[in-house]
């Protein structure tokens, strides 16, 4: 299958989306499909992933589509409406797709659909580093829909001619967002993974997921190679969470002694991606 070049990208003019539109429109014929319209030179259709026959006018001609429009958890939204927009609109994307036989399907999903995000005392995490191979186990409406989202995924995968990829950003970081994301870990009381990404490697994620060739079906966390703590990870890890689950690979943490809590490396090996950042250093620069 060759690689596409007509992409949709749907909630293009969101915060994420316009990293990911920016990225994608030096290598792709891109159109921007939203609610409203970004400052981005790209074409732009107005689409609603809530319907079908939105969709399907909106997917008509591409190659292939980047699924970003969602509610987010930050919106702390009716876990109804979770359900169904991010559901049911990840579904009439899907169903659009097949139906306008696209090559790709390349929909956001989440860290949270292993519910690790939840940090619920009856589920941390089993071993480490965390990767895709990790059982699912979410609660939360806005949780179990990404991991709904990636079972239709593998479903459309499975039964129709189209490559379907699932990318898992982990908490994602903007210039705009990193002051608060700050504040928010520098809790002293805080008891969370500290994990991280920066939205344009998030969007090079995308691409490259776009890129990729003969992948039928795959679900990639991306995670930036280190942890937002200053000191080593399974140092915060025994006083923040408890005692340490199995380590997969304790050469990683020797390596990187600050390393993530979630692997990248199903993405670097498969999707060829790379992340950019050091935590330190993005705090420094940006003077937080």
């Amino acid at each position: 299958m060759s690689v596409p070049t007509k992409v949709v990208v749907t909630g293009g003019s969101g915060r994420v989306g316009r990293y990911v539109v920016d990225e994608l429109s030096s290598a792709f014929d891109v159109t921007n499909v939203d609610l409203t319209k970004s400052p981005a030179d790209v074409a732009y259709a107005e689409g609603d992933v809530t319907d079908l026959e939105s969709m399907r006018r909106t997917l008509e001609g591409a190659d292939a589509v980047v699924h970003l429009a969602a509610i987010d958890y930050d919106w702390k939204a009716a876990p109804e409406q979770y359900i169904r927009v991010n559901t049911m609109g990840t579904w009439n994307v899907l169903q659009a797709a097949a139906e306008n036989n696209l090559q790709k399907v390349v929909l956001c999903s989440s860290v949270s659909a292993c519910g690790l995000s939840e940090m619920r005392a009856d589920w941390a995490p089993q071993s480490l580093q965390v990767d895709e191979r990790h059982e699912l186990r979410p609660v939360q409406a806005y949780s179990v829909s990404k991991q709904i989202m990636e079972t239709m995924g593998r479903s459309f995968a499975t039964g129709t001619d189209m490559e379907v990829l699932c990318l898992r950003p982990l908490a994602v970081v903007l210039p705009e967002t990193i002051g608060e994301y700050c504040e928010f870990i520098d809790d002293p009381d805080l008891h969370w993974l500290y994990y991280y990404v920066h939205a344009r490697d998030v969007a090079t994620g995308f691409r490259r997921a776009l890129e990729s060739r003969g992948l039928k079906f795959g679900t990639f966390f991306l995670s930036a190679d280190d942890t937002s703590r200053p000191e080593p990870t399974l140092d915060w890890y025994r006083d923040r969470i408890g005692a340490l689950p199995e380590i997969l690979n304790p050469r990683t943490f020797q390596i990187n002694p600050r390393a993530s809590i979630f692997s990248n490396q199903q993405a670097r090996q498969v999707l060829g991606w790379e992340p950019t950042t050091d935590f330190p250093a993005l705090r420094a620069e940006h003077g937080v």
